[in-house]
């Protein structure tokens, strides 16, 4: 029998892979749909924006502008009036319009991404809690159907199955009184 290493937390692979995977294809399925979502939203108008408009246009937060209506219907600049944010300008590129689909996009993404780490670790080392007391059970039966004398199936405290483990060590105890 191999020595085993205290820390190792890949016990089962084919076991651990299957459900890493199927709680990575939650996560996977949900930002595919969130982003669907949003994809279908990019050509629709943005709410927020003034005028109805479909776009946000990058503007220069540092050149305001006051602005009035006057009596007559005139625009006229005003310190006073409401700040107008002329568009920003780049030497040779038109403003940047930006829809909901590009402002969404990407903190979307990034999101995902980092629940998708979050998730790949905890299923790892939530399957760990499972896989590791089947591999011992695993190894107990195989020694008792090559009628050697099975060791006692011993388990860390926070491990699933531990009453199958129990069941399995009373059972294992029934057949050596035989």
């Amino acid at each position: 029998m191999q020595k085993q290493t205290r820390w190792k937390y890949y016990i089962d692979k084919e076991f651990q892979n299957h459900f890493i995977f199927g709680f990575s294809a939650v996560l996977i399925l949900n930002a595919i749909l969130v982003v669907g979502i949003v994809w279908l939203l990019r050509s629709n108008p943005y709410s927020l924006l003034p005028d109805g408009a479909s776009v946000l246009v990058q503007v220069d937060a540092n050149k305001a502008v006051g602005l009035s209506v006057s009596g007559d219907g005139k625009v006229i600049l005003d310190e006073t009036g409401t700040p107008y944010f002329p568009l920003r300008e780049i030497p040779g590129k038109p403003p940047r319009q930006y829809n909901a689909f590009d402002l969404y996009i990407e903190p979307i993404l990034i999101v995902s991404l980092l629940n998708l780490i979050v998730i790949i670790g905890f299923s790892l080392f939530f399957s760990h809690r499972m896989a590791g007391p089947i591999h011992r059970i695993k190894v107990t039966l195989e020694e008792f159907v090559a009628n050697q004398k099975p060791s006692s199936i011993r388990l860390r405290k926070k491990d699933h199955f531990s009453e199958v483990a129990d069941l399995l060590n009373k059972a294992l105890k029934l057949e050596d009184r035989k």
